[in-house]
């Protein structure tokens, strides 16, 4: 693991959150309440699996078979609380607007997606090609 992704991860699920936030204000604008809401629950549902992600990854030692194993352990977990929060927003949170959960949790991972890119470009210079 690189010395960037200490501060990397972060970044990025700071980055989700704030989009999200964004995200939710401009539909609070033009939608109202319930879809702002329901925004921040879809937000919610990919960040705080994001965040068991990263803390297994920040939290393996610097050997292969270490980061290899909380990696496998991470996804797991992270594709189950996926599960189970979408579940927990899907049965407990009323009124609900199901296209508004979707339009959050869909912004908060294209982000990850985007800060994949941008970190790329940015750990990459001219002099290491």
């Amino acid at each position: 693991m690189l010395a960037d992704d200490r501060r990397f991860l972060p970044l990025t699920l700071l980055a989700q959150v704030g989009v999200g936030l964004c995200l939710a204000v401009l539909v609070w604008f033009w939608q109202g309440g319930v879809a702002a809401t329901s925004v921040v629950a879809g937000t919610l549902v990919a960040v705080i699996p994001n965040t068991f992600l990263a803390a297994r990854l920040l939290g393996a030692r610097n050997e292969a078979r270490a980061l290899l194993r909380s990696a496998w352990i991470g996804e797991i977990g992270k594709l189950l609380l996926t599960v189970l929060l979408f579940g927990v927003v899907f049965a407990l949170l009323r009124p609900l607007s199901a296209a508004a959960v979707f339009t959050g949790f869909i912004a908060a991972q294209f982000v990850v997606m985007g800060s994949l890119l941008v970190g790329n470009k940015v750990r990459i210079s001219p002099t290491e090609t």
